[in-house]
């Protein structure tokens, strides 16, 4: 006796439909999810067509990086240095400076100042109450 085989049909699922939905999860899930927006240096940079304002050496403190070390230079306090931030954070902040209307602050980095000590004194300028503060570049 011969056996016939029934011929089976499998059934399919439609694969338009699949897409349809992974489209539609993927767009759901970009509009509600929050992304994070990670802020930059918080520098006020001077407008297009501002001229050079004129200000006296005593205001300014040159603070130059190099590597780990710090030295500041002002004409009220003359020159310090500094053989890591730590130390120099804490000078900064039990520094008393009376009579000064605005201090300005510039800081030069060399070649071998990592970005994060720069960041560092950049941050503990501002929060010692510097309202002007340049960033550059020491060659």
């Amino acid at each position: 006796m011969i056996s016939l085989k029934k011929k089976v049909e499998l059934e399919e699922i439609s694969a338009a439909s699949m897409s349809d939905m992974a489209f539609l999860l993927l767009v759901f899930f970009m509009v509600t999810a929050v992304f994070f927006v990670k802020e930059g240096l918080n520098i006020q940079l001077p407008r297009k067509n501002a001229r050079p304002s004129e200000i006296l050496r005593e205001h300014v403190f040159e603070i130059t990086v190099s590597g780990n070390t710090v030295s500041m230079k002002n004409k009220l306090i003359g020159e310090k240095k500094y053989s890591d931030l730590k130390e120099f954070r804490k000078e900064l902040y039990a520094l008393e400076i009376p009579g000064l209307p605005e201090k300005l602050a510039l800081i030069a980095t060399t070649g071998d100042t990592k970005y994060g000590n720069m960041l560092d004194v950049l941050s503990s300028v501002q929060l010692k109450g510097f309202k002007k503060v340049s960033v550059k570049r020491k060659k």
